[in-house]
């Protein structure tokens, strides 16, 4: 853990910013003047302080204003404190506590990785281009001025930019008057509402636009390069139901006269809720009716959503500190498939909740190095350690619980009632507990502060003896060697959502009732409650019954799988009872249950790796997915449904890797048919990619590079990036690695590739070497991306031997620093426990599959 950083706004309090910025794009330079007012607070003192990184203070003045006037503050000296990020303006007197105004000039850099104020390339007509963009959470603001750069530093902010003329021009606010000066056009805008440095936003550049006013009189924009602005209509529609929407739900109106959604070629995050100018990547932003996948489709909607949701829930309320990120982000995580689900209710979204976000939550959350969702932040490093699914999905997955705790009235007056009461100004979590618990009258805070306070979730083991019923929970842990060392004295108060004639909670280690229907008791109805389920053997196959029957919900079906396989891997039960289970769902046609049966099929091949097992899981696989290759086809038909288009793609996969030779056959002659990517549909081009590279030679590699040099998709390079990491043969190994520090792939997808590729068991070690030689190139371009932070957790989890462990501690421990100690933690449990699985399951699974050939 790092050392606590001072907080700056502890001794000053800006109220309003003027800023005069020139990011020049030939110099790659910035130069510029703020000018700040605000409050010194605090004992007296020789300086105050702001926040700059990169920056060189080149003058400071400042003045002291009180009732007997304005008085100048002699300044002796300016002094850089770089390792804090700081420059010190200092005295030669005592400055009191008062109302200043201070104004700096400062130079400073645009860099190329994608934070502060740097740089987006793209080609247009066969020239290379530039957009200057920028990205200042969670602390980069002091990249472009200096400042106060907390979020409780609110402040309202003048912003005036010199740009190249002739070019657009974007910041939070509209224009308030443009002037040409020779070959510049310097842009003044009007003043932001109050909000946090990280929110402010700018770019310039050769952007067009599509252009839709709501209802309510707001004008919604979409920009992108002049090649992409037409795959901007569904998010432009898209962001305008979806503003009216949260209007309505909210109740207060969105505080802008505008709202502008940027595709930017280069982008870290997928997107950032700027307060009027949300940026995003192209990925995320862009809907081609004839290149862009059902789930891509999908992805856009929630991404707009959950940037929208922002708008009121961080922009409008903010956190005092980064403590309290959940309160932005656990509420935009599920807010936005609450909005998508009310826009696109045929998607059924809130069941692809459960399978995307929920699930990836608890397994996060059953390390012992997971953290609680209110998690200490004593340093900036530390900030994007926690831009992870604890804070966004186990956020999410809580207000999912509280909300079907208090319905669906009760949680929306609480909202709106916290929403109004601190609008514009900071909160802690206490603060909206207060805000439900005043609405509701119901014990919020008592309820809530065990799933916010506290790390991890409960195993609820269920016994059911005649009619009576007993339950124990603890501490799910999925490394058996934490539970040897760890006390299981946490306790959660769970919602048993069991159906009537139940006991409505469980807020104590042990619970026994009796029920008038033990045979059909399924706990957790809906998946709304954040905890896992073992029921005893017996019971169990009661429960497999129902789903032979039909007569469970998707939800319920996917629980119950889903928690049976995670006790298996963790050793609270064995992986043949839970491939057992697995028989039951023969007749399974639900898109999001056979995410949960296709996830863990891969995972039993991933951490098993063992090329026997492997075989023997082929026979398996192609009866598994028979009935519904056999339903679906292999192309899309007119007669199918939403779902049939996403399950399609899990079940050609399963199909693929298990050798299916008609589905083999057929995707190799549609990859050598193949022209370009339009020749074969959306949905089945990325397995149709993987195919062609598992069986492939270097002509396929070639092809494969071919596509995606000259794709203009970015969701296709990713797509075909895939398939470039999965060929087995050295040479084209080490041809795919070479890639990645080329200027052929874009910062924003480097992490996919070494993802990939650790994935690709014949590249894995060659890539595990590759990062280690290549680390100073990952810090330098992606040191302040969170995927560079989750390195150590992308080599651990596909690297589940404890063999490896040394090696794996020699290396990171020799590059440690703060941003990457978690992960690293996390990825050294990762691999004790994969490793625990395989010695303990490993002899027993590859019997069943021998025998279920």
């Amino acid at each position: 853990m790092s050392k606590k950083v001072k907080r700056l706004f502890e001794g000053f309090q800006p109220s309003h910013y003027q800023i005069s910025l020139n990011p020049n794009r030939s110099t790659m330079r910035l130069s510029g003047t703020v000018t700040v007012r605000g409050k010194k607070v605090g004992r007296p003192s020789q300086r105050i302080t702001f926040h700059q990184n990169g920056l060189k203070i080149t003058s400071a003045t400042a003045v002291k204003h009180d009732k007997k006037g304005d008085t100048d503050v002699v300044l002796s000296r300016v002094s850089h404190q770089n390792t804090l990020e700081e420059v010190r303006l200092h005295a030669d007197h005592l400055l009191h506590a008062g109302e200043y105004t201070i104004t700096m000039e400062f130079t400073g850099n645009i860099t190329k990785p994608m934070d502060g104020v740097y740089p987006c390339f793209f080609t247009q007509d066969g020239q290379d281009k530039q957009l200057i963009a920028t990205q200042f959470e969670s602390h980069f603001a002091r990249q472009a001025f200096p400042c106060i750069d907390e979020p409780e530093a609110k402040a309202t902010f003048d912003l005036t930019l010199t740009s190249p003329a002739g070019e657009t021009v974007l910041a939070n606010t509209p224009v308030k008057t443009q002037v040409t000066e020779g070959d510049s056009l310097v842009t003044t805008f009007e003043t932001t509402p109050v909000m946090s440095t990280y929110l402010l936003a700018f770019l310039y550049g050769e952007l067009e636009h599509l252009e839709q006013t709501t209802k309510n009189g707001t004008l919604v924009r979409t920009f992108a390069t002049r090649d992409n602005i037409g795959h901007t209509q569904f998010a432009l529609e898209t962001a305008v139901r979806c503003l009216e929407f949260f209007e309505d739900y909210f109740a207060i109106p969105f505080p802008l006269p505008k709202c502008d959604f940027v595709a930017l070629p280069d982008f870290a995050a997928g997107a950032m809720e700027n307060w009027g100018l949300i940026t995003f990547r192209e990925h995320a932003l862009f809907v081609d009716p004839d290149n862009t996948s059902l789930l891509s489709k999908q992805y856009v909607a929630e991404v707009i959503c959950h940037e929208l949701t922002h708008q009121w829930f961080g922009n409008l309320v903010t956190m005092r500190w980064w403590t309290d990120l959940w309160l932005n982000e656990g509420f935009a995580n599920i807010m936005a498939y609450f909005a998508v689900d009310k826009l696109f209710p045929e998607w059924d979204m809130m069941t692809q909740y459960i399978v995307e976000e929920q699930q990836m939550a608890l397994k996060l959350d059953a390390l012992e190095n997971t953290h609680p969702i209110e998690v200490a932040v004593n340093h900036p490093d530390e900030i994007r350690t926690i831009f992870d699914a604890i804070s966004y999905n186990k956020g999410g997955s809580s207000i999912l619980m509280l909300k079907k705790y208090l319905g669906e009235t009760a949680f929306r007056d609480g909202l709106r009632h916290y929403l109004k009461q601190h609008a514009y100004k900071n909160t802690d979590t206490v603060d909206l507990w207060e805000a439900l618990e005043h609405v509701s009258k119901k014990p919020i805070k008592t309820m809530m502060s065990a799933w916010t306070s506290q790390p991890g979730y409960p195993v609820i083991n269920a016994t059911i003896t005649g009619d009576s019923v007993e339950l124990v929970q603890k501490p799910f842990r999925m490394n058996p060697a934490a539970r040897q060392h760890n006390s299981d004295e946490a306790i959660w108060p769970v919602a048993l959502n069991a159906g009537d004639n139940t006991p409505d909670m469980l807020d104590k280690a042990e619970l026994q009732f009796t029920t008038s229907d033990p045979d059909h008791l399924k706990l957790n109805l809906g998946q709304t409650s954040f905890c896992r389920v073992i029921y005893d053997a017996e019971h169990t196959k009661k429960l497999a019954a129902d789903v032979r029957a039909n007569k469970l919900a998707p939800l319920d079906r996917l629980g119950i799988l889903s928690d049976a396989f995670e006790a298996a891997k963790a050793g609270y039960g064995d992986t043949v009872s839970a491939l057992t289970l697995l028989e039951a769902y023969a007749h399974e046609a639900n898109d999001a249950v056979w995410d949960v049966m296709a996830s863990n099929f891969g995972s039993i091949r991933l951490v098993m790796d063992d090329d026997d097992l492997r075989e023997a899981m082929k026979p398996y696989g192609r009866k598994l997915v028979a009935e519904q290759l056999a339903r679906l086809g292999m192309t899309p038909k007119d007669s199918d449904t939403h779902f049939d288009h996403l399950l399609r793609p899990t079940i050609l996969g399963i199909a693929s890797v298990s050798e299916e030779k008609q589905v083999v056959d057929t995707m190799l002659q549609w990859f050598k048919d193949m022209k370009t990517s339009e020749d074969v549909a959306p949905d089945l081009r990325g397995v149709t990619y993987t195919t062609a590279a598992r069986h492939g030679d270097a002509s396929a590699f070639d092809k494969l590079v071919h596509l995606h040099n000259t794709s203009p998709s970015p969701e296709e390079r990713v797509t075909l990036a895939a398939a470039i990491t999965g060929f087995k043969q050295p040479e084209l190994v080490q041809k795919a690695l070479g890639m990645i520090t080329s200027d052929d792939v874009r910062l924003q997808d480097v992490a996919y590739w070494i993802a990939y590729s650790l994935g690709n068991r014949y590249a894995r070690t060659a890539t595990w070497q590759w990062l280690q030689e290549n680390w100073q190139w990952l810090k330098d371009n992606l040191g302040a991306d969170t995927s560079f932070t989750r390195m150590p957790v992308y080599v651990a989890r596909v690297m589940g031997r404890s063999d490896f462990v040394p090696e794996f501690k020699q290396f990171f421990e020799s590059v440690m620093e703060p941003s990457i100690d978690r992960a690293y933690k996390q990825g050294l449990e990762m691999i004790e426990w994969q490793s625990a699985w395989r010695d303990r399951d490993l002899q027993a699974i590859q019997q069943y599959f021998n025998t279920a050939k």
